[in-house]
């Protein structure tokens, strides 16, 4: 019997090769989203640098401790990548030498001169050797970051004191995408560690927002000056806000872009 071709995927969606569909899942689709919004930033120029504390969490998060047993693997591997294949040789070729059936004197066992390697081998031989341990070493870093530390610090640094150059190239469009873009059903039926994360990174994005908006209310302050927090932003704003407000949604409360009468 004949295939019915209009069964068949369409060419867009449907591969010959596995893993035949290319399309991605739905929470791959929403990742990607977000993945798509930090880099249109950094393309255009508006994510490009660090304060010093987002790089200090980002550092401590993401190098520490796999920097270490990265340096530790990377300069084991490069001494035993160096010295491992000449001594093993040296010893093959002593053994073979002690056994040879040439004696120059019976009394005497016959002198073996170890294998050195020439300028040229030796220079190729160090470079190849630093290249794999390098790669050793880099992947040893990786297989260590600790992702239950590197993402929480990433999520919590809108919650920094000061001006965050993160928070402000993201959060806006971070809380749009979470909120008005993606179905609120999403977030209930799907969860993983970078979901957490962004909902992480998003829920402290409000609060820092309501922080701003309490310190501009207290000082007087329209929401167009730029402020810089004088200390972190509290764990509990959100609590603390609705508790003022009467239990009302954070979202509803005041709108971030009215000047402050």
């Amino acid at each position: 019997m004949a295939d019915d071709d209009s069964q068949r995927p369409s060419n867009d969606t449907f591969s010959r090769f596995p893993p035949f569909n290319n399309a991605l899942s739905e929470d791959e689709e929403v990742v990607k989203k977000f993945v798509n919004t930090i880099q249109a930033k950094i393309d255009n120029g508006i994510l490009t640098s660090l304060n010093e504390i987002e790089k200090k969490m980002l550092t401590n998060a993401i190098f520490y401790p796999g920097v270490f047993l990265g340096s530790f693997v990377g300069l084991a591997s490069f001494f035993t990548l160096r010295r491992a294949p000449l001594f093993v040789l040296n010893k093959m070729l002593a053994r073979q030498h002690a056994n040879s059936p040439i004696k120059i004197n019976k009394n005497r066992p016959p002198s073996f001169t170890p294998y050195q390697e020439g300028t040229t081998v030796r220079t190729i031989g160090t470079v190849f050797d630093a290249t794999v341990s390098f790669a050793c070493g880099i992947i040893t870093w990786a297989l260590a970051i600790d992702k239950k530390k590197t993402l929480p610090a990433a999520a919590d640094i809108p919650l920094v004191e000061g001006q965050s150059k993160i928070s402000d190239a993201l959060c806006g469009d971070f809380i749009h995408l979470y909120r008005n873009t993606i179905p609120p059903k999403f977030w209930t039926e799907y969860s993983d560690d970078t979901l957490t994360t962004i909902t992480r990174f998003v829920t402290n994005c409000e609060k820092r927002y309501l922080y701003e908006r309490r310190l501009r209310r207290e000082m007087g302050l329209s929401s167009d000056v730029k402020l810089s927090l004088p200390s972190r932003v509290p764990e509990n704003i959100l609590e603390e806000e609705k508790e003022r407000y009467g239990g009302a949604d954070w979202a509803a409360l005041e709108d971030f872009d009215e000047e402050i009468e």
